[in-house]
């Protein structure tokens, strides 16, 4: 169960952004952080790519929290709901930390297919559990379910929220 860590940042991310997330989008969003995350450790596993762990977990955090940031921005300062397809940038924005995860050993070998197919799973799943988490608390604020303008603004503030969180798992 120990592979289940390797999705945390995807776990937290769709938590925060759930509420933005229509539901016949959950599975297709959960299975693209999967996607984006496999594909990253292969990619740095593939390619030799080389940085540093910290410079992957700023660049990752700063831009969950410059999305929510911007989310947060937007349903301040206005009447309609925020344009929310940029958290659909979000789990190939994460994704940093994964390429330097397959930086590890600098070597392909039967292993790595698995140890891809492990972070793709851990990350739809734990994405998954996030999205439908936010939606049970969406669902007990009837004021946060009808009203998009407010949710995004949550869901950014969240976001903002999350940030160091990740920061501090990392």
């Amino acid at each position: 169960m120990s592979f289940l860590l390797l999705g945390i940042d995807s776990l937290i991310a769709c938590f925060a952004v759930g509420a933005l997330v229509g539901r016949r989008s959950r599975l297709p969003y959960a299975a693209l952080f999967g996607v984006c995350d496999a594909g990253a450790f292969l990619l740095g596993t593939a390619l030799h790519w080389t940085m540093p762990e910290a410079t992957a977990q700023v660049v990752s955090t700063a831009a969950l929290v410059g999305l929510g940031l911007y989310l947060v921005v937007v349903a301040i300062g206005a009447q309609k709901v925020a344009d929310t397809r940029w958290v659909w940038a979000l789990p190939a924005l994460l994704t940093l930390d994964n390429i330097g995860f397959g930086l590890i050993d600098h070597s392909w070998s039967t292993a790595v297919p698995v140890e891809a197919a492990e972070q793709a799973l851990s990350s739809i799943l734990l994405a998954a559990v996030g999205l439908a988490a936010s939606a049970a608390v969406v669902r007990a604020i009837p004021q946060v379910h009808r009203n998009r303008v407010l949710t995004a603004g949550i869901a950014g503030a969240a976001m903002v929220v999350a940030g160091p969180l990740l920061l501090a798992l990392d």
